[in-house]
C-alpha cells in the first residue's frame, strides 16, 4: 500500500494548499469538505505555523484524513510573516493546478473542486475564480464580481491595483507556474500574487459567479489586523505600485494618492 504521507511527487492534477494557524476546528471543517468532493485527482498539503498548544492537534487532525486522501503535514516554524507559511504550503506542490484554501474556508458543496478544474481545463486562462458565500456566526450572503469590474480586469489585469475584485485566494485556482507570495506584504499579498501570476500573460482569467467556496468571516483575520495598522496599507500600495511600474499611469497614481490620504 502506498504511503499516503510520503514526500514523493505523484503529479496529481490539483495541489490543495492549506496554510494553518491556530485553527484546528477550521482545518477539520475544511478537510471534511475536501473529503466529500466528487473530483478525486488531488493531493493536500497542510503547512502549520500554529503555536505548540494548537500544532499537535492540527497535525493529528490532518493525518487522520490520510485514509481518505493523499495528505502531507508540514510543521512550519513561524517567521511572523503570513506569506512564508502560505509559500510553505505550495513549495512542494506537484499538481498542475494550485488550489489555495485557507483554514477558515471550505468548499460549498461536493462538486466545487470539479467545477474549478473544469474552468481551467476548458480554457487557456492562468486563473479561474468563483463567487463565494460569505459566512459569519450571525449572517451569510453570496458574493460575486460585478460585470463592470470583470471587464476592467479582463482588459488589463493591472486594474486590480485599484481594487482586488477577484477576492480571497480560496476563491481561486491557478496553473502551477512556481509563483510564490511576496512575504513582505500583508494587506495586498493576494492582489500581488494575482499580478505576479498574470501580468505578462495574454489569457488571464475565467470565472463563474457560483459560490463554489464559503469564506469564514471573523474578527481575528489578517484583514482586520491591517485595518488597525493603516501605515501597513499605505506602505504596501506604494511598494506594489513601484514593483510593477504602475505609478506612471495617471489613474493608478491618483488611486495611490487617495490611499496615502485615507485614515483606513
Amino acid at each position: 500500500m502506498k504511503d499516503k504521507n510520503s514526500r514523493l511527487h505523484t503529479d496529481y492534477k490539483v495541489s490543495i494548499c492549506i496554510p494553518v494557524y491556530n485553527n484546528p476546528n477550521g482545518l477539520k471543517k475544511l478537510l471534511d469538505s475536501i473529503r466529500i468532493q466528487d473530483y478525486k485527482d488531488y493531493e493536500v498539503i497542510v503547512s502549520d505555523d500554529s503555536d505548540h498548544k494548537h500544532a499537535d492537534l492540527c497535525k493529528e487532525i490532518a493525518l487522520s484524513y490520510s485514509e481518505y486522501m493523499t495528505i502531507r503535514y508540514i510543521r512550519h516554524k513561524s517567521t511572523g510573516k503570513p506569506g512564508d507559511n502560505w509559500n510553505s504550503s505550495i513549495s512542494d506542490a506537484s499538481g498542475e493546478y494550485i488550489k489555495m484554501m485557507f483554514h477558515d474556508d471550505w468548499f460549498t458543496d461536493s462538486s466545487s473542486l470539479g467545477r474549478y478544474v473544469g474552468l481551467l481545463d476548458n480554457s487557456k486562462a492562468q486563473c479561474a475564480f468563483s463567487g463565494s458565500m460569505q459566512v459569519s456566526d450571525d449572517w451569510r450572503y453570496a458574493r460575486h464580481i460585478k460585470n463592470g469590474d470583470l471587464e476592467l480586469i479582463k482588459k488589463d489585469i493591472r486594474n486590480l491595483y485599484v481594487g482586488n475584485v477577484i477576492g480571497a485566494p480560496s476563491a481561486t485556482i491557478f496553473r502551477n507556474r512556481g509563483i510564490h507570495f511576496d512575504n513582505r506584504l500583508r494587506w495586498l499579498i493576494d492582489m500581488d500574487y494575482y499580478l505576479a501570476a498574470m501580468i505578462d500573460e495574454k489569457d488571464t482569467i475565467i470565472n463563474t459567479d457560483e459560490p463554489l467556496v464559503s469564506i469564514g468571516i471573523s474578527d481575528s483575520q489578517l484583514t482586520n489586523y491591517c485595518r488597525q495598522h493603516p501605515g501597513i496599507v499605505r506602505r504596501e500600495y506604494l511598494y506594489v505600485g513601484r514593483k510593477y511600474g504602475l505609478l506612471g499611469n495617471t489613474e493608478y497614481r491618483k488611486y495611490l494618492v487617495s490611499q496615502l490620504k485615507k485614515p483606513h
